[in-house]
């Protein structure tokens, strides 16, 4: 119980509004600059839940308020828990929610005085305890001209029993007058005349039930006007039409109780409503079927479907509790194949628990020896009953096989005191019961199978949490397919286990016999240390182990893949689908194919019409967007979508049917969602009636229901508004009740002045002491001796028994490894207060330090930054501004690792999985250099390393695509090219080399003091250049070249069905081609085609710039039809131009490209143009019936950050090929390019006419200093070569000299002065060809086409 305080005089004088503010920012990790700023309540809220957790549900509190609908639904939750904690404090709500300075300052006083009177010094985290959001400082809007009503007086913690009262005072029949009412007659029906209500008897008595809050008392039975509290007063005519028109959820709940003996069926519907853009669950009916059989249950459904009017075809979703509705499924699948069946959710983990079980070879032992030590369990020693306390639970006589939590604990329980219980039972003599327990205690195969269930449980147990703490049926879908794909990675290879995710409650059989070799299975790690110290006992029982293992992992898969409504991948699009920041991040083709899955496309033209309503939404820019989907729910984002969308529009029911799956799986919950509707239904009526003489202005006709979707409409800024409703707290079901918890971490605080470490805790200013448990991955500062306060990183222990208070940092700089105890540690956060401006000032590896840090943290915070200039020193001053003010907008959770894979032990710039140690383990005990990383050493190996004998991990191969392109301004790799990392290089002296190489790689790979060694010589040849050179393990391979190509060929893990084939057109047959170039540049492709002599009967571009556009109409005749910019580019243009039979383009890279800190990447700024060709790519794609051949090419940077990337595979559903015009020119330009031409992956091989070398494009007298260039682009010093830009490439009469223009023209493999026109300075020709393709290249991958399109007899010239 929390003890009140009072407020006088003396307590207003301790307190200033300063340290006020001071007290409830540092206790909530808030941002709060004003009083009135509090007058939220979200602040409040919180305090309560600190003093006294579980009081309020904070997952109700609105942090980020809207409006004063929303504020006012925070005060109703801070009465609610003053009523639960006894506490008494009347609250002046028309004032605090207007932002009076007085009233909010007095309420945070008293709050200040009743902290100091009941906090306790308990742990709390305010950031994770309500879930990571901001509280957002409150500004009223200025106060309405009209009166306000008082709603104080039933808005209080007493606000059930107030309204109930209310209500109460209407004599029946004024009830019925100002509702337009009748009462019901004897027969259970009332009249069907106008205004009337139609409902069953057995509804009524269900309301009676599990409504009492609406009955004027509990000994009077409800009458028809207080059910039409409950359901409405247009029931059920707005559920028919609301039902009529979208997808709606049915719920059948059976066997419910109905009176005292008596169970009846309870149906639900559950449908979004758009006006109030809010999921609104609705008591539909209840009736008593008269045999409790399935199929009369299935008749009466149907009979009251049929009764409602409710069209089938609408049926989005059906959900069920009751028992395994084959009935229902197979006759609801028959009227409607794209209904979503939802049964059976709720008992997935008990389901997969008992067939796992029942499926291993030694089940009956396994559940025979738990019985029968439960069954000595009082005659134990109280030690061993302390450690086996899970013995004690009630529910232990049911069915242990279905209870997985239980279970898995008892299991692990007996796993543990396994030798005392042996000890215990031997020592009890040799009598029948207890000879039987020690026979089985001396079984070692089942204590192998104990310990294997005490690991292969632990999943479930986890799954079955999620379904425990209530969470989004979303996310229980997607938890339950991640739980497949755990339990199939477990024991099947990854072909089998993809196979598994895509398809749906088929023969799993095929997949199931493509097993991991056995050492390779994953049975937990004390099956492994047990099979190690057992070895030779159990060596002929290891066939009957695994055995065992993989049955129970086929089991649980089988039972869950039973479960589950639709496949993987269409049950992960469809959260991503509704989020509004995953709007950029689903493909047409995965919107398409769960449409084709709930039953909405079922021919190709209405996938296609459904593909492009959501490419239309998809590259819509909307006002709404700019708001961000951080400022508003999900039901308000798609409230304003909907708004726009036509009726018809396949997407808009496609949306409609995802936002009809229910919130929860929680019975308790789902009819408190139908009690709110009944609350907010009394509270209009009762506030109409009562304040009609008042003349307030309130839209809409005062006898309306609130369920009415008008009413809504009409009346957004009521007081109580729909966005509210979830908030009320009345009238609840007479359901059992289930706490939920929220865990989180409980070490993300923001260290404040002050601040001081102890005891592995952090005590702030507040009084509040954080745990500081600081996990694996986490950002820290940390003591050094004889240093400042350095930042480093908690990567993995290394050994396998407790951490303790200790923990492995690796600091940033040096790559120094070291333990530090917990005390020592701070967390990142605490920048300003651990950061050494001295430090920064004398010492380069501190000021290292500091950079590569504030690099990692922007990278987890995903910032950007905007520079005016491409520094360092600029970066790093932007990264300290970030960083001192308090890594905003994200704060301190934005530092925290994403997953796992963010820990230092994977992070190619600081993981320290030592190299030496492998190289030790290649030079002494003959292991293969291919079986481990050759960048960071470790044995998780995903990819061949291209370059040198050796391997890749996932992380380090990551890297290495995104960095072996980069290159600095000197021209050499800004990084090293064995590991992608490293501070300090070595440069390769070639002229025509540009590699670089770390210290880290020179010393362990190749041999202590390599690099000292090295740096003696003058020029040094680097290891490619030079392949003899090589030494120690690092060694180069001879195909180094070819297998860079296949490196970034197939470096992408996604794989993608092959895209359609088109077989070669007679020659008599072909016909010219009709091509849509878009970002055309200066004409390269059409110079291609006419160059390979196509005949081109029609070349569309799409080009803005003005330059390019002049000197392709110049050099091309004007047979180039240009068009206005892409983004105005639509399907009816596509229409009028086309048909096409070739789209070609690459957009903008400047957002793309690495190189470039400032870029915004593929959805923002010129990385958005993107979709502009993929969205023209679906418009131009020829139906499947279609034989006419159409191809398409994308181009775009290989340095290109591996997301980026990623997704633009995910979209065009293709990897890349990667060609470098180095091979057919003398310059390099690694390009990525995706798209159906034939052949894409061949070789690149220069042609006759193909100038390789410098030389050969210089004019006369000219002399090449360099046999290759390196990549041209719009820079002018992109021209020069070697460290510093410091070599021109040509030399002249002795002396050096740039590249002419007309050399350029021909390195890019155009016509000597193709752009020499308009006058253009040297500049602007630079940088027309510095953004265009390279000739040979188009070249190549053009060629082909001359199997489909008609050429001229002699190639042109």
């Amino acid at each position: 119980m929390v003890v009140n305080v009072k407020v006088d005089y003396e307590s207003t004088k301790k307190y200033s509004n300063y340290e006020l503010l001071a007290w409830l920012n540092g206790t909530l990790l808030s941002g709060f600059l004003k009083v009135e700023q509090t007058c939220s309540g979200a602040a409040y809220c919180q305090l309560m839940d600190l003093l006294s957790p579980g009081c309020i549900n904070l997952k109700k509190v609105k942090f980020r308020p809207e409006d004063e609908t929303e504020v006012l639904n925070n005060y109703m939750l801070l009465e609610d828990a003053f009523k639960k904690t006894s506490v008494s404090k009347p609250l002046q709500l028309e004032e605090l929610v207007s932002g009076n300075i007085t009233e909010t300052y007095k309420l945070l006083l008293w709050f200040k005085l009743l902290f100091e009177h009941n906090f306790l010094g308990q742990p709390y985290d305010p950031v994770a305890a309500r879930g990571g959001q901001y509280i957002e400082p409150f500004v009223p809007n200025k106060p309405r001209v009209s009166v306000k009503p008082d709603f104080s007086k039933f808005l209080g913690a007493n606000y059930c029993e107030s309204l109930g009262q209310a209500v109460g005072t209407i004599c029946p029949g004024q009830m019925r007058e100002n509702a337009g009412l009748k009462t019901g007659t004897e027969d259970g029906h009332s009249d069907t005349t106008t205004g009337s209500l139609s409902c069953s008897l057995a509804t009524l008595r269900f309301i009676n039930q599990h409504w009492p809050s609406v009955s004027v008392s509990h000994i009077s039975p409800i009458t028809y006007s207080r059910a039409r509290i409950v359901l409405g007063s247009k029931y059920p005519n707005d559920i028919t039409a609301a039902c009529s028109q979208d997808p709606y959820c049915l719920y059948l709940y059976h066997g419910l109780e109905l009176a005292e003996g008596e169970k009846a069926s309870t149906v639900l519907i559950g449908y979004f409503d758009e006006a109030a853009g809010e999921r609104k669950v609705r008591l539909l009916d209840v009736f008593q079927p008269l045999e409790e059989t399935d199929a009369t249950l299935w008749t009466s459904l149907a009979d009251m479907l049929k009764k409602f009017e409710l069209p089938l075809v609408n049926l989005a979703v059906f959900y069920s509790i009751s028992r395994e509705p084959a009935h229902f499924i197979s006759g609801l699948k028959v009227l409607n194949p794209g209904t979503v069946f939802l049964c059976g959710l709720s008992d997935i983990a008990k389901q997969a628990c008992h067939s796992g079980i029942m499926a291993m070879q030694l089940s009956e032992e396994i559940q025979r020896l738990v019985k029968k030590v439960h069954k000595h369990f009082h005659y134990l020693p109280v030690s061993l009953r302390q450690q086996l306390s899970s013995m004690e639970n009630p529910n232990f006589s049911s069915p242990l096989t279905s209870q997985c939590l239980l279970l898995r604990t008892v299991i692990h329980e007996m796993t543990v005191v396994w030798s005392d219980l042996e000890q215990y039972f031997r020592s009890q003599g040799s009598t029948g019961k207890t000879k039987q327990i020690c026979c089985l205690l001396n079984n070692r195969p089942l204590r192998l199978s104990f310990l294997f269930m005490s690991h292969a449980l632990q999943p479930l147990c986890e799954f079955q949490g999620t379904l425990d703490h209530d969470e989004d049926v979303t996310k229980v879908l997607q938890d339950a397919t991640s739980l497949v794909q755990l339990y199939a990675s477990s024991f099947l290879k990854p072909k089998a286990v993809e196979s598994i995710l895509s398809r749906k409650n088929c023969s799993l059989k095929k997949e199931m016999m493509e097993h991991l070799p056995r050492a390779e299975i994953k049975v937990g790690e004390l099956v492994v240390k047990y099979l190690l110290e057992e070895d030779a006992v159990l060596t002929n029982q290891l066939d009957l182990f695994y055995k065992g293992a993989i049955s129970f992992y086929m089991a649980v898969i089988t039972s869950i893949v039973k479960c589950l409504p639709l496949p993987d991948s269409t049950l992960r699009n469809m959260a991503v689908i509704l989020s509004p920041e995953g709007k950029m991040e689903v493909t047409g083709k995965s919107v398409a194919d769960l449409g084709v899955q709930l039953g909405f496309c079922p021919s190709a033209e209405d996938v296609n019409m459904l593909t492009d309503e959501f490419l239309e939404y998809q590259l819509a820019e909307r006002d709404s967007l700019v708001v961000g989907p951080a400022s508003q729910s999900v039901e308000r984002y798609w409230r304003e979508e909907l708004r726009i969308m036509g009726r018809t529009s396949i997407f808009r029911k496609l949306i409609l049917s995802l936002l009809a799956l229910p919130k929860t799986l929680s019975m308790e919950r789902v009819f408190e969602q139908v009690s709110s509707c009944s609350n907010i239904t009394l509270l209009y009526n009762y506030v109409g009636n009562s304040l009609e003489d008042k003349e307030m202005e309130i839209s809409g006709d005062k006898d309306d229901d609130v369920t009415d979707s008008s009413s809504y409409k009409s009346a957004p800024s009521h007081p109580l508004s729909p966005e509210t409703q979830e908030s009320v707290s009345s009238g609840k079901c007479h359901f059992h009740k289930v706490t939920h918890h929220v865990a989180g971490p409980v070490n993300a605080c923001s260290v404040h002045d002050g601040a001081n470490w102890s005891g592995g805790k952090i005590k702030c200013s507040c009084g509040i002491i954080f745990l500081n448990r600081f996990a694996e991955g986490e950002m820290i500062w940390g003591h050094v001796e004889g240093f400042a306060m350095w930042p480093g990183l908690v990567q993995q222990w290394p050994e396998k028994k407790s951490w303790g208070s200790m923990r492995e940092v690796v600091w940033f700089g040096d790559r120094m490894v070291s333990k530090v105890h917990t005390d020592g540690l701070c967390p990142f956060s605490a920048f300003a207060q651990c950061f050494c401006p001295n430090s920064f000032a004398t010492g380069t590896m501190y000021k290292d330090a500091i950079f590569h840090s504030l690099q990692v943290a922007a990278d987890r915070a995903g910032k950007v930054f905007f520079l005016e200039s491409d520094s360092k020193e600029e970066m790093l001053r932007v990264m300290l501004d970030w960083a001192f003010g308090g890594f905003k907008p994200s704060g301190p959770s934005g530092l925290k690792p994403r997953s796992k894979e963010d820990g230092s032990y994977n992070n190619v710039y600081f993981c320290l999985f030592l190299t030496d140690q492998m190289v030790h383990k290649v030079f002494t005990k003959g292991r293969n250099i291919e079986d481990f990383c050759l960048s960071c050493g470790t044995a998780h190996v995903e990819i061949f390393h291209p370059l040198f004998e050796g391997s890749l991990c996932m992380k380090c191969k990551d890297n290495f695509t995104e960095t072996l392109y980069r290159y600095d301004e000197d021209g050499y790799q800004s990084y090293c090219t064995v590991c992608c990392a490293g501070l300090e290089v070595m440069l390769c002296g070639n002229d025509s080399c540009c590699r670089s190489y770390c210290m880290d790689c020179l010393e362990i790979l190749v041999g202590k003091g390599t690099y000292n060694q090295l740096k003696r010589v003058d020029p040094w040849i680097c290891y490619l250049c030079a392949l003899e050179s090589s030494s120690g393990v690092l060694k180069p391979r001879q195909d180094w070249s070819i297998r860079v190509q296949e490196f970034f060929a197939n470096n992408s893990a996604m794989e993608f069905e092959p895209h359609r084939v088109y077989p070669a057109i007679p020659a008599n047959l072909r016909r010219p081609i009709r091509v849509l170039s878009l970002f055309d540049g200066i004409g390269t492709g059409y110079l291609v085609l006419k160059d390979l002599g196509f005949k081109v009967e029609k070349y569309v571009a799409s080009e803005i710039d003005e330059e390019s556009i002049v000197v392709s109409l110049v050099n091309h005749d004007g047979k180039i039809t240009y068009v206005d910019d892409v983004r105005r580019i639509t399907k009816k243009h596509i229409t009028e131009w086309g048909p096409f039979d070739l789209l070609i383009g690459g957009s903008p890279c400047n957002d793309l490209s690495i190189v470039n800190p400032a870029r915004k990447g593929l959805f923002e700024g010129t990385g958005r143009l993107f979709f502009d060709f993929y969205r023209l790519l679906n418009a131009m794609k020829p139906k499947e019936d279609d034989p006419r051949p159409f191809f398409w090419l994308f181009e775009n940077v290989v340095f290109m950050n591996t997301k980026d990337k990623a997704n633009i595979c995910r979209f065009l559903e293709c990897n890349p090929v990667l060609v470098d015009a180095v091979k057919v020119s003398p310059a390099h330009r690694a390009r990525y390019f995706w798209g159906n031409l034939p052949g894409m992956n061949r070789p690149i091989i220069a042609s006759q006419n193909d100038k390789l070398t410098l030389q050969e494009c210089l004019e006369n007298g000219r002399k090449a200093k360099f046999v290759k260039v390196r990549t041209i682009t719009t820079r002018t010093n992109s021209l020069k070569q070697g460290t510093n830009d410091s070599h021109f490439p040509v030399s002249m009469n002795g002396k050096d000299d740039s590249l002419w223009i007309t050399e350029l023209e021909k390195i890019f493999g155009f016509p000597k002065h193709y752009t020499d026109v308009k006058n253009m300075s040297r500049m602007q020709r630079q940088k027309v060809l510095g953004k265009s393709w390279s000739v040979p290249v188009i070249r190549h991958l053009f060629a082909p086409l001359k199997d489909y399109f008609a050429c001229d007899e002699v190639p042109l010239k």
